[in-house]
């Protein structure tokens, strides 16, 4: 399928997550700068929120987005800011959960009962974040979820292990490790807590760079493999097919995969080029041909 661009961005504004709500408006995060940059679906651009204190780069990474249209995002400045903020429509922020302990706070997503849940990628931890209330640690130190620096040549931004996330129909929490290259399957028990980790895709350096995920109406899901520059799709079954790849496409470290959501669109991705190092920093899109999940 044809990858073509939408908008660049002139350096330092590194998008490297996008969710995009109901009403079709794309939300960008800027890794340097903390910004939040919302995309109306007429293309007007306006800076929604600017997330951080310290100093540069505020590394803001994973984003999520909920029924209401508030933007959640994984801020990694200064231990003041470090944890989980929510940004209204209209731009109001606040800091749902305080994890000044986290070292790389990354992929978010909810569940459908509206808990919220992030990955810690060094650590091979993932907080959940219950509607309404405190946040805690669900899963953690499973080797699943840890990051191999060695594994595939040697992954040049260390050790990054749990990154994106998403559920299936099933319910079950899939966690994308970016530098063992896999994607792993984490059951919800009854109870919400959560079952052992299981192997679902991988280890396999096919997938090595594995970051932001996306899933369609058929339980398949899609992979922006950063370092290699390409796109997948996982099928329920395991099985791993590339619909793009650089150079032939536009691809420079693709980070995150979201769906629109406008009618007659559903089948469109929107991909995060984060082009860090090198290339062009943007937004590309293409026709995957199944209609992306419908928000919660």
């Amino acid at each position: 399928s044809q990858v073509s661009p939408v908008v660049t961005f002139a350096p330092p504004n590194l998008p490297e997550s996008i969710v995009i709500d109901k009403q079709g408006n794309i939300y960008v995060s800027m890794f340097v700068t903390g910004e939040l940059r919302k995309i109306a679906f007429s293309g007007a651009q306006s800076t929604l929120a600017v997330l951080g204190s310290g100093g540069f780069p505020r590394r803001l990474l994973g984003l999520a987005v909920d029924a209401e249209g508030n933007v959640y995002a994984a801020l990694n400045d200064v231990p003041a800011t470090k944890g989980v903020w929510r940004v209204s429509p209209a731009g109001a922020v606040t800091q749902i959960a305080s994890l000044p302990g986290a070292i790389v706070l990354n992929g978010l997503a909810f569940d459908k009962t509206g808990n919220l849940y992030v990955s810690d990628s060094i650590t091979g931890t993932i907080y959940r974040i219950p509607r309404g209330g405190s946040v805690a640690a669900w899963a953690s130190g499973d080797p699943l979820l840890l990051g191999d620096a060695t594994a595939c040549g040697g992954f040049p931004f260390g050790p990054l292990g749990a990154n994106g996330l998403a559920f299936n129909k099933a319910g079950d929490l899939l966690v994308l490790n970016t530098s063992q290259g896999s994607v792993v399957r984490v059951p919800v028990m009854p109870d919400g807590s959560a079952a052992a980790a299981q192997p679902f895709v991988g280890p396999t350096c096919d997938l090595w760079g594995a970051d932001g995920p996306a899933v369609d109406n058929l339980d398949n899901l899609y992979v922006a493999v950063n370092i290699q520059g390409k796109i997948v799709r996982i099928s329920p079954s395991g099985v791993i097919t590339t619909l793009a790849a650089a150079p032939a496409s536009p691809l420079y470290f693709p980070s995150a995969i979201a769906f629109e959501t406008g009618l007659g669109l559903r089948k469109q991705v929107f991909i995060t080029n984060f082009a860090a190092p090198g290339g062009t920093p943007g937004i590309v899109t293409m026709n995957v041909g199944v209609p992306g999940r419908p928000l919660p």
